[in-house]
């Protein structure tokens, strides 16, 4: 510990609790989809995958009313989102943070992007849904949902930074969530916004070892 100048946290299940996050809040977008199917959807797509965010829409879904959709295995891109072909809707549908909607060309409006504004500077994590009807004209991905989801700070965070601070080490945090939610997370720890790196992908935690301040 003597020798020890900067510590770096991981977000979720090291400042936050990481077990058990759950929706807080969702708006659902659409005049051609019943909300029951929009769930399903959405609950068809987050159960191929392990993470604590997609489990957090699984549960919030099972308490809605809907729909039970078949779909093609959905492909999970780390950090990003999943994909998947819904063969009895004829459509295609993606689900997972801003950065995947925008690599699918899937335009974020005003309401939706002042809504998740609010959402994120409350440290909460967004996860959105868009759906491409093929038999659509345009062919385009169109923002069907979207979701917030808490993830509550682990009690002790707040004393544990302190603790370090007070020793004269510095605290960093790292997270694959965006920089507002990331942000909003750090100021509550005690962080301080020029110590947050966001956006980070699963890989890229690993080399960021041997950048500077975090060279080991």
């Amino acid at each position: 510990m003597a020798q020890l100048d900067v510590i770096v946290f991981d977000k979720t299940g090291t400042l936050t609790e990481g077990g058990q996050p759950r929706v807080s809040d969702s708006k659902l977008f659409s005049s051609k989809w019943t909300d029951d199917t929009i769930l399903g959807i959405a609950a068809g797509l987050e159960s191929a995958s392990a993470h604590p965010l997609a489990s957090a829409i699984r549960q919030f879904c099972e308490t809605q009313p809907s729909a039970s959709l078949t779909c093609d295995v959905p492909e999970e891109t780390a950090g990003r989102g999943l994909k998947a072909h819904l063969e009895t809707l004829h459509s295609t549908a993606i689900i997972g943070n801003e950065a995947w909607m925008e690599d699918h060309g899937a335009a974020i409006g005003e309401d939706v992007s002042c809504l998740l504004k609010v959402w994120k500077s409350e440290a909460k994590s967004v996860i959105l849904l868009a759906v491409r009807d093929e038999t659509d004209i345009d062919g385009g991905f169109h923002i069907t949902a979207i979701f917030a989801v808490v993830d509550p700070l682990r009690p002790e965070g707040k004393s544990v930074i302190s603790s370090f601070q007070d020793r004269g080490i510095a605290t960093w945090m790292l997270s694959g969530d965006n920089i507002v939610t990331a942000k909003a997370v750090a100021k509550a720890v005690g962080i301080p916004a020029t110590n947050v790196i966001a956006g980070v992908l699963p890989h890229e935690k690993v080399c960021l070892r041997n950048d500077p301040p975090f060279r080991l």
